[in-house]
């Protein structure tokens, strides 16, 4: 990297200046060849359709904040409502899954995210349509609110159905789910606190790549909650929300569907995990709430499952993600429109911003939304990440320092050394578990069916640790840093230093990304098979030297003998002395 650039590279910079979708925000802004990189996005093709009070317009319950953050990241969403009501449709009319004029397929979405209030069923045929496109491995996100908010949707698909309460958490009673921990600025705890800028504290769930318990690298929160602090861990709050369960499979149809496909290679059924746990221990509403009094009891303090996520990759099915609420996602509990004002001020509620500015804890919900769009793209849709997460990381300046290309394929020790930095970058940037991610995508890509896919996927050693299998013996991530600093290394050849040579390689970095993808998993493929065929060898070796070599049959240390004894006699053991009779006593 030229000097200049190092300059630009090495400025200090801002994770939420604006947003970005490669992937996230996590690199440096000035470096020029990832402000390159940054404009060729992984843009997904998104539904999104509400019902009944939800709507995309910039009202307390419409959608229009988050919609843009999603669009800002470079992504097609287009949006429709089941009654055709609101502003900001992009299909105008009630919108019929079955019937639409762009079929409701993957062939012409990734993703669809149904944000769900009516309790008026979906027909037959739309189920069968959006349950197919779930099976052919289209992405799916659902939420409601309380009690049956949302059913009409939520409550009558597979999977979804179970992954969420769509019934039976109330709204007003001491059994509602109400995250308003704290009170607003002037102290008192009153309905519309939801629209201040402070957010409840969420608890992500952590989980285990199969290394060492007590390592710290062990542990990372599941993809969506990824955030270079370490986790997303706020949510926006709200005084009754509903929530996210894991359900255990179990065999059957829905919808003309199997509803808990195994995976393809056999096993059990795949079961979805609660990512993120929310406390419930609101304070007595004093004023707003939607009740005859205006008032709210408080509740009793427990926890419940804020997201619930599933992964159908090894059975060949779509992912899905549930939430709690979608207060998570509308417009009064973010930017606060439709709140009123503020007690404090006397101006409007800003929700979660401050002097116009998002909050911190805004921002890392952002990142929420972000991973939840790139986590739940199809399989086929997916190569675009690591591919342009590994090239701004070869551009990154830390990385400028070990004077790449090395050789390729490169050999294990150098290699080894590039994939501890690539990692270093990566939990700098984006936090723990990325480096699984990063190498989840490449396999996602091209190593589908492989036995590196077998040993490294994280889903499955995730799965292994909580059916209480025994730990691999392998170093599994010492492998991953292999494979990532490979892709890196390659691009570090394949990629230009000239900035227009760059851009114009760029243009075409689809078909780029999938032949270094590939390309790179078969060279490291070579390396790994080579480095534990040596250390097994020599395990093996030693091994057979152990059952060769009994401790038994080894000549122990000779005895020590007593001055003037023979050599080789043991010596003997005296017995001790009987202790004095005591004074006044007669022995016998």
């Amino acid at each position: 990297m030229r000097p200049l650039h190092r300059r630009r590279a090495q400025r200090a910079y801002s994770r939420h200046d604006k947003e970005q979708f490669m992937p996230g925000d996590i690199f440096i802004h000035g470096n020029p060849y990832i402000d390159i990189l940054y404009k060729f996005p992984c843009p997904q093709r998104i539904l999104m359709v509400a019902d009944s009070s939800l709507d995309f317009g910039t009202a307390g319950f419409g959608l229009s904040e988050f919609v843009q953050v999603v669009r800002n990241a470079g992504h097609t969403v287009t949006t429709a409502h089941r009654s055709g009501s609101g502003p900001g449709l992009s299909i105008a009319g009630s919108y019929d899954f079955a019937t639409a004029a762009t079929a409701v397929t993957v062939a012409n979405y990734d993703q669809i995210w149904l944000f769900a209030f009516s309790t008026s069923a979906l027909q037959p045929a739309e189920q069968q349509r959006i349950a197919q496109f779930m099976r052919d491995g289209g992405g799916m996100f659902a939420t409601g609110d309380h009690d049956t908010i949302g059913a009409g949707m939520g409550a009558n698909l597979p999977r979804i159905r179970s992954m969420r309460d769509w019934a039976s958490i109330p709204m007003a009673t001491v059994d509602r789910h109400d995250t308003v921990l704290e009170p607003g600025a002037d102290g008192i705890k009153q309905f519309n606190d939801q629209a201040d800028a402070i957010p409840q504290r969420m608890f992500p769930v952590f989980f285990s790549n199969g290394g060492d318990p007590f390592v710290a690298s062990t542990w990372a929160v599941h993809p969506v909650l990824r955030h270079s602090s370490g986790a997303v861990d706020y949510l926006p709050d709200h005084p009754h929300e509903s929530r996210c369960l894991a359900p255990t499979p179990v065999a059957g149809n829905f919808a003309g569907i199997e509803e808990w496909p195994a995976p393809s290679a056999g096993g059990a059924r795949i079961a979805p995990v609660v990512v993120a746990v929310s406390m419930s221990a609101g304070r007595f509403i004093v004023s707003g709430a939607p009740t005859s009094s205006g008032t709210k009891p408080p509740v009793y303090p427990r926890s419940f499952g804020a997201i619930s996520a599933y992964d159908g990759d090894p059975a060949g099915a779509g992912r899905i993600v549930c939430d709690a609420t979608w207060h998570h996602f509308v417009n009064i509990n973010l930017n606060g429109s439709g709140a009123g004002n503020d007690p404090s001020t006397g101006l409007p509620r800003t929700g979660l911003y401050a002097g116009g500015m998002p909050t911190p804890e805004y921002q890392k919900i952002r990142s929420y939304y972000l991973n939840t769009v790139r986590w739940l793209a199809p399989i086929g849709r997916r190569y675009c990440w690591p591919f342009l997460t590994a090239a701004a990381i070869r551009y990154d300046y830390e990385i400028a320092e070990l004077r790449l290309p090395l050789p390729h394929p490169c050999p294990w020790d150098p290699l080894l050394k590039l994939g501890r930095v690539v990692e270093e970058v990566l939990l700098a940037r984006a936090g723990p578990g990325a480096l699984a991610d990063l190498v989840d995508g490449m396999l996602a890509t091209a190593g589908r069916g492989s036995g590196l896919a077998e040993l490294l996927d994280s889903a499955r050693v995730r799965g292994e640790a909580k059916e209480g299998g025994a730990p691999s013996l392998l170093p599994l991530q010492d492998l991953r840093r292999a494979v990532a600093g490979t892709l890196v290394n390659l691009l570090a050849a394949k990629l230009p230093e000239d900035e227009q040579k760059l851009a114009s390689l760029m243009r075409d970095h689809d078909g780029l990304a999938i032949d270094a993808i590939a390309e790179s998993l078969q060279a490291v493929e070579g390396v790994i098979v080579e480095y534990l065929g040596k250390a097994l060898e020599a395990s093996a070796a030693q091994l057979q030297s152990l059952r060769a070599q009994s401790v038994k049959a080894g000549k122990p240390v000779q005895r020590p003998t007593r001055p003037g004894a023979k050599p080789g006699k043991a010596l003997k053991q005296t017995k001790p002395a009987k202790p004095a009779a005591k004074a006044g006593k007669t022995s016998r």
